[in-house]
């Protein structure tokens, strides 16, 4: 009788995957590993005994289960890696989404994995999720500008945060140009989506990050287009002098932008939260 992996490997995760045909998929994997590794395996399972770790494939009524094991977690979260990247290669464009869960001794790569500065395949790091909030908040923040149109902004809101509109416009411009470019830097690391979606997850990333750098800008076009100046927290940027016809015509869009923004948060906020509660795929956990 076979031993249990966990003699050998003290952290394991599992996934069940959703897909139409799990015993093409075992097959596929087995048969591309055999030539490399240890391979067992019929039409209902497959164990692959890899380098790092071992992988155990069953195929079931719910999809294809997945089950890792490792000897730490730094492992365990390489072959998680792995395993996914190369089933979503055997699925010849189905989509498969991948929510692992901690199984015997692994209690300690959740937390490891949630303090890790960069981005993995799994979920965003640190930095990446710190930029998130940060600017998510800040947004909202931003929005509360639109309050002006309620009492012409005579209310708390309107007379204690929205002043501060500008400064928080020019913060948010310095963030986004840096969480493009730390972005950049992780894009061979982060979460992959849906093959499915892709395109559109892309748009919709696009055109976000476009409001953003282009919101900013715009404000500031207004501010000196209309010979207003430019104060950012309490620190004179520009003086007030003549309006610039060419700046105000192009800092006009910085309404009308605002607008779309808000449309282009409610969507990306929706469609987390539909990923959330309804297809409970753990898209929004790597962001958490």
């Amino acid at each position: 009788m076979k031993a249990s992996p966990e003699l050998h490997y003290p952290c394991s995760s599992a996934a069940t995957v959703a897909t139409a045909n799990p015993s093409r998929l075992i097959n596929r994997l087995c048969k591309h590993w055999a030539h490399k590794f240890p391979v067992r395996h019929d039409e209902q399972g497959g164990e692959i005994t890899l380098g790092i770790g071992e992988c155990r494939l069953r195929a079931a009524e719910a999809g294809l289960e997945v089950r890792l094991h490792a000897a730490n977690p730094a492992q365990l979260r390489q072959l998680q890696q792995v395993v996914a990247e190369h089933l979503l290669r055997m699925a010849s464009g189905e989509a498969l989404v991948f929510a692992w869960h901690a199984g015997a001794g692994a209690g300690a790569a959740p937390a490891e994995e949630r303090n890790r500065l960069h981005d993995t395949r799994e979920r965003y790091g640190r930095i990446s999720r710190g930029f998130h909030w940060l600017m998510a908040g800040l947004i909202v923040w931003q929005f509360l500008k639109l309050g002006d149109r309620i009492d012409e902004g005579e209310h708390w809101i309107g007379q204690t945060l929205v002043p501060w509109h500008i400064s928080i416009g020019a913060l948010l411009l310095v963030l986004v140009v840096l969480r493009v470019v730390w972005a950049s830097a992780q894009r061979g690391r982060r979460p992959l989506p849906d093959p499915a979606t892709a395109v559109l997850v892309k748009g919709g990333h696009l055109a976000l990050y476009a409001c953003m750098l282009l919101l900013p800008v715009s404000g500031i076009l207004f501010m000196l287009g209309n010979g207003y100046g430019l104060e950012v927290f309490g620190v004179q940027l520009a003086a007030k002098g003549p309006e610039i016809a060419w700046a105000a015509s192009l800092g006009s869009i910085h309404s009308p932008l605002a607008w779309l923004t808000v449309l282009l948060v409610v969507g990306h906020a929706g469609i987390a939260l539909l990923h959330h509660l309804i297809r409970r795929d753990g898209v929004l956990q790597r962001m958490l």
